[in-house]
């Protein structure tokens, strides 16, 4: 297991794991006022190994009014002191003993939020919710919610992210796509849902059903477990969550529920707490999620175990598109309808390949401004044999259609004098070159490349026709095979069966060594 923030450490790692200030106001070892979440006292924390320790909560559990509540801290209790640590299982424990940021006045929805979840470039924020009236847990009306990711922020209208912490009044919603009252009966508008108030400058901030990885840009889905990052709502389910908050605020408020949408519900508030951040072990939880099934391709934390993700800059804004086009419903369609999904080895070879052309997945379009006469030698060597360096220097530095035009121009069909060879520069997940290279691929993916070669930039379309070129020249059965000179040949060279060797042959057998030790820590190969 892995320490640090968001992790959890055997025992030689660090200490044991901090108790919730809930569970330490039961077992009687803190007093009111309380610390919230898991900062505690080091004294305090160290008390977490002892079994006096344990068996004073025990002594104390026994004592609790609420027999739910009493039976739901002896489980959890066991599970922070001694027990399984695994993502989900901290939900359900934090989610239902967290009680600290309750008013334990009128009907309270607490939200509790615990991890970031990533799917190619989306995260969303999942935590847990439970309903309280005046501060007694509700049986049955407890579950997941997602949100947007974070940090939260209230001080701008329409920023993508959730709401910060703090507690909201909350109001029957008046809207077109959504209401308290008047909600139709499936998936046609207007849906069930209700309003936060006192949200600052964001506004229609909602409770509503979710369905897919996420629905929303601030809003909250409540939801059934949501296992990892590839996890997923179900609308139906989420509407049924939805609307039996709904129905409880009604009995709980009986004649003063309002009458209208578009009214404040009294004594009706959603606390939120929790800021958590993309956790390593919020992103690797996709890992067992899709263990043994190739059809699902590599979770984007296998891509950033082979390729990891730049820090900043377009290089990441490039590598954010490239996984999230990998990684997306409509990705996995276009690798599957090629058979790129049917096993890993293809998905190894294909990915290793994508990897050596794009530079680790940060280039879209090759850069043609070169800013030093060495760097074109050595990029192309025979051409420029003949040149003299102030020759280069004079009509190719910093000059990327001339350049183009020399190095690309009257070959692959490409026309003499034109502006072909830069216009058709290599781009795209295989880093397609050449006006007839892009006319082929475009062809066999159906998008015009030949009048468009700009399309090619766009990470599903370069996908499309990096799958086309990968199933039309055999490298399916080279994948199997475990040929990857015939692919790398096919690839860069067009020809499986040249004798000329591909550009860094050696670098493409070196990235499948990366991918294939990814994959194999990952799990996923059994």
């Amino acid at each position: 297991m892995r320490s640090g923030r968001g992790a959890w450490a055997t025992p030689s790692e660090r200490k044991q794991p901090a108790l919730t200030s809930y569970v330490w106001r039961r077992m009687g070892r803190l007093p009111l006022p309380f610390h919230r979440g898991n900062a505690l006292p080091r004294n305090t924390r160290r008390r977490t190994n002892s079994s006096r320790c344990f068996k004073r909560g025990y002594r104390q559990r026994d004592k609790l009014h609420n027999a739910e509540n009493s039976k739901m801290l002896g489980s959890h209790l066991q599970r922070e002191l001694f027990g399984d640590h695994s993502e989900m299982n901290k939900l359900e424990l934090f989610g239902e003993a967290a009680m600290a940021a309750i008013s334990g006045t009128g009907w309270e929805l607490l939200i509790s939020r615990k991890v970031e979840h990533m799917r190619g470039t989306r995260r969303r924020t999942v935590g847990t919710y439970k309903v309280f009236h005046n501060g007694t847990a509700v049986t049955g009306l407890s579950g997941f919610v997602c949100e947007s990711r974070g940090p939260g922020d209230n001080s701008k209208e329409d920023n993508g992210r959730r709401i910060e912490p703090g507690t909201y009044p909350l109001a029957t919603q008046a809207g077109g796509k959504y209401v308290t009252i008047g909600y139709t009966g499936g998936k046609t508008p207007p849906k069930p849902g209700l309003e936060l108030l006192k949200t600052n400058k964001r506004t229609e901030i909602l409770i509503h059903p979710g369905v897919n990885f996420l629905s929303s840009v601030g809003c909250i889905n409540p939801t059934k477990k949501v296992s990892g990052p590839l996890s997923d709502m179900d609308f139906t389910e989420s509407r049924t969550r939805v609307i039996a908050l709904i129905d409880d605020l009604k009995t709980f408020a009986g004649g003063g529920f309002p009458k209208n949408n578009g009214k404040r519900i009294p004594n009706a508030s959603v606390v939120v707490e929790g800021e958590p951040v993309l956790s390593t072990e919020s992103v690797e939880s996709v890992l067992e999620a899709v263990a043994g099934d190739p059809n699902k391709g590599l979770p984007a934390a296998v891509f950033q175990k082979f390729a990891p993700r730049p820090a900043s800059g377009s290089k990441r804004t490039i590598y954010d598109g490239y996984i999230g086009a990998f990684t997306s419903d409509k990705g996995l369609k276009t690798l599957g309808d090629h058979g790129v999904c049917n096993n890993y080895d293809r998905l190894m070879h294909f990915f290793a390949q994508a990897a050596m052309e794009t530079g680790g997945f940060t280039l879209i379009r090759e850069s043609l401004t070169y800013t030093t006469v060495a760097a074109i030698r050595n990029a192309w060597r025979s051409r420029a044999a003949g040149k003299t360096d102030q020759w280069i220097e004079d009509n190719l530095l910093r000059k990327p259609q001339a350049l183009g035009d020399w190095a690309y121009c009257g070959r692959m069909g490409n026309v003499k004098g034109t502006l072909d060879g830069f216009n058709f520069r290599g781009g795209g997940t295989f880093q397609t070159t050449g006006r007839d290279a892009y006319t082929a691929k475009g062809k066999l993916a159906k998008v015009d490349l030949a009048n468009h070669p700009e399309l090619i930039e766009d990470p599903q379309t370069s996908l499309l026709a990096a799958c086309a070129e990968w199933k039309g020249s055999g490298c399916n059965a080279f994948a199997d095979a475990g040929l990857i000179k015939k692919i790398s040949r096919a690839i860069n060279v067009g020809n499986a069966n040249s004798a000329t060797q591909a550009n860094g042959e050696a670098d493409r057998i070196a990235w499948h060594e990366k991918v294939f030790k990814a994959v194999k820590n990952a799990g996923l190969l059994g």
